[in-house]
């Protein structure tokens, strides 16, 4: 380890979802808006510049929402400022970045899909800035959540909150 190694005491990590259709919000959706305080953490440095922080969060469900609630049936998701890292095993890795002085801040984050209690396979197709979820057969509940711990890369001198917003929107196509 390197004695630069930053000790963050507090971070904000905000995932905020908003869940609109064409202008038309959904009517009930659960949505996780939580802020996750991190805590002291500590990082590997890599090459110099960048410390890589891994969080696990308590609570991996991004959104739950049942069919009959919505106004509009939801054939994709749509995931905006966001870059598709990978398709694996069915579910889908991305990247968000937050860009500041110090260098950009980057989250990946594995994303799976259940459909009525039951894991169903997805792949992401990148379109400009955001990525499209084709949601493959239709649904009485939804549940999208995070897989596996955040991985999170920090500029090595970066100081201050975390504020990211993980904007998710429900289509028709």
């Amino acid at each position: 380890m390197n004695n630069n190694m930053v000790f963050f005491s507090t971070f904000l990590l905000l995932i905020i979802l908003s869940l609109i259709h064409r202008g038309t919000a959904f009517s009930q959706p659960i949505i996780n808006q939580n802020s996750i305080l991190l805590g002291t953490v500590n990082g590997d440095v890599i090459n110099n510049q960048y410390i890589s922080i891994t969080k696990v969060l308590s609570h991996t469900t991004l959104v739950s929402v049942k069919q009959s609630d919505l106004n509009t049936e939801v054939k994709s998701l749509i995931i905006k400022n966001a870059v598709l890292n990978k398709n694996h095993n069915g579910d889908i890795s991305i990247v968000i970045t937050q860009p500041t002085v110090k260098g950009d801040i980057n989250i990946e984050v594995a994303l799976e899909l259940f459909l009525d209690g039951r894991h169903v396979n997805i792949t992401g197709d990148q379109i400009g800035s955001t990525i499209r979820v084709i949601i493959p057969k239709k649904f009485n509940w939804m549940e999208l959540k995070i897989v596996n711990p955040l991985k999170i890369h920090i500029p090595l001198y970066y100081r201050g909150d975390l504020n990211f917003v993980l904007d998710i929107e429900g289509g028709e196509l």
